[in-house]
């Protein structure tokens, strides 16, 4: 069974009127859609589902709220004037989840730790030069150990 799961229940809460066929309908696309992007949301050891689970939440209430796709208009007239109102709720077809969620969601499987250095440094006994740079606090050498490999290219002296 997959880590995350959400239910019709989860979507009542903020949805009353929504079908619960449509509603159950819209949660397995979503969640076959979300763990297309984030496979990770399946693993039974999956530490983030209430995150997981209130971004695809979201994108179902979005998918619910998106209107009839009807275009209807409304035209009043009172002798000579007339005005004509129009209600445009066609929505064209996007992708389920945004871009910014797609990225939330692969960024809940992401197993980096983060920033890293690596020592460019060469390894050995390296004397460096009073004047260096280095021991100034700065990130580069001034005097030139880096090239010889142990000894400063020149001397303060």
């Amino acid at each position: 069974m997959p880590s995350v799961s959400l239910t019709v229940e989860d979507l009542k809460v903020f949805a009353p009127d929504i079908d619960e066929a449509k509603a159950a309908e819209m949660i397995t696309t979503a969640l076959a859609r979300a763990a297309w992007v984030a496979p990770c949301i399946l693993d039974g050891e999956f530490e983030h589902d209430e995150v997981a689970k209130g971004i695809i939440r979201d994108a179902i209430l979005r998918w619910n709220e998106a209107g009839t796709g009807a275009l209807s208009s409304e035209q009043v007239q009172t002798g000579p004037y007339g005005h004509t109102t129009t209600f445009d709720t066609r929505q064209p077809r996007r992708p389920l989840f945004w871009p910014s969620e797609v990225s939330e969601l692969q960024k809940l499987c992401s197993e980096s730790t983060g920033a890293f250095s690596v020592d460019t440094m060469p390894a050995g006994n390296l004397v460096h030069d009073d004047i260096c740079a280095l021991n100034f606090g700065a990130v580069y050498c001034s005097c030139g150990v880096v090239l010889t490999g142990t000894v400063p290219l020149y001397r303060s002296n």
